[in-house]
């Protein structure tokens, strides 16, 4: 009995002791827990730091995995980062070009590339990377063409240099203000370039004005024609700079058969390449017409359609302002010229034809024969 009363004794002093103790045990045990989480979260931070300053500073390589990357070449790569854009060589791991904020031609094949670093533009080497010109002169700057580029000075002033920077053309052309941007390329030997009063011309690589210059545009079409607007209206120039078409047309286009003119009246033609007519009557595209002939299967939401043997052509492109159409025979003959906007079959030989859409609804509209004859004034 006094064995088990001393060990009862013992266990309520052990007892009493950790009663008074838990306090600091458990002061204890929270500061642990404090210090190894602030020792992980400073491990942690001191990682993240060491591998900052690795990227950052070491492989210089801190917003690659963020950025945009276009090759220039085998090793050459452009990231794109606003204005701090930059080239790095992917063998060596090295910047070879930074704080850049665009490139242009990367997606050409020519060698020297357009850059835009701080307002100004320069020209790189796309095998190299280096600069062949600084961007210190120049605040705008066009691609290489036929050895020749377009530049311009700070007082607006267009001239051209060669792959050395050396300047080679200077006419005293000015960019001009009131236009969109365009590029400033040879084509065939020839320029379009901006002459007094904002009116355009064309030189040759050697500074000449092989068109003085007198219209309001000239772009390039292809084969060596140009394409020249004056008053509105255009025309085209040939690969001799003769001038096949007069501008006098509303649209012209340069199809592989001959030159697509668009008169005034909306009559399509088609001239040689020499400006003479080879046809009188011409068309972009045509859609054929149905019209009802009864309900089908008792439903009068659903009907039978029967095709038309006549057509609606259309003379003018999905790109232009107005669309005009007509009446087609079954024999490809213009019915009536192309001055509806649509033209809808009532029966196998009677259209509804609609001019230029109203405010509202359909607008106004005629019902005509197969002849084209207006058989009712319309609504």
């Amino acid at each position: 009995m006094k064995i088990c009363n001393k060990f009862k004794m013992r266990l309520l002093r052990c007892y009493v002791i950790t009663k008074k103790n838990i306090l600091e045990w458990t002061i204890l045990a929270v500061t642990f827990a404090i210090f190894a989480v602030g020792l992980y979260h400073v491990v942690m931070w001191g990682k993240h730091m060491a591998k900052y300053v690795y990227h950052a500073y070491i492989l210089d390589d801190m917003y690659d995995a963020y950025n945009d990357c276009y090759e220039l070449n085998d090793e050459l790569c452009f990231y794109e980062n606003g204005a701090h854009s930059y080239i790095r060589n992917m063998g060596t791991k090295k910047k070879v070009l930074r704080d850049i904020y665009w490139i242009a031609g990367a997606d050409g094949e020519d060698s020297l590339l357009c850059f835009a670093k701080d307002g100004y533009r320069g020209y790189l080497n796309r095998n190299t990377g280096k600069v062949i010109i600084p961007a210190d002169l120049y605040k705008k700057a066009w691609l290489f063409s036929e050895g020749l580029a377009a530049v311009m000075e700070e007082d607006s002033t267009l001239k051209f240099i060669d792959t050395s920077g050396k300047v080679v053309i200077d006419v005293m052309s000015k960019y001009p203000s009131q236009t969109e941007e365009r590029d400033f390329l040879f084509k065939e030997g020839h320029c379009a370039l901006p002459g007094p009063n904002n009116v355009w011309g064309l030189i040759d690589h050697a500074g000449n004005w092989s068109i003085v210059p007198q219209y309001d545009d000239i772009t390039y079409a292809d084969k060596g024609f140009w394409t020249v607007e004056k008053d509105g209206k255009e025309g085209i120039l040939n690969d001799k700079m003769q001038l096949v078409a007069e501008p006098i047309y509303r649209d012209v286009c340069l199809a592989s058969d001959g030159i697509e003119v668009l008169k005034d009246d909306y009559v399509r033609q088609l001239l040689s390449f020499d400006g003479k007519l080879i046809n009188g009557f011409a068309y972009t595209d045509v859609t054929d017409l149905s019209y009802k002939t009864g309900c089908k299967d008792g439903d009068e939401d659903v009907y039978e359609w029967e095709l038309s043997p006549y057509k609606m052509y259309y003379t003018t492109y999905y790109w232009e302002d107005s669309v005009k159409v007509g009446l087609l025979s079954p024999g490809g003959i213009p019915v009536t010229p192309p001055v509806y906007r649509k033209i809808t079959a009532v029966n196998a030989n009677c259209f509804r034809a609609f001019y230029d859409e109203q405010s509202c609804g359909e607008g106004l509209s005629v019902l005509i024969n197969n002849k084209g004859q207006v058989i009712d004034p319309g609504r």
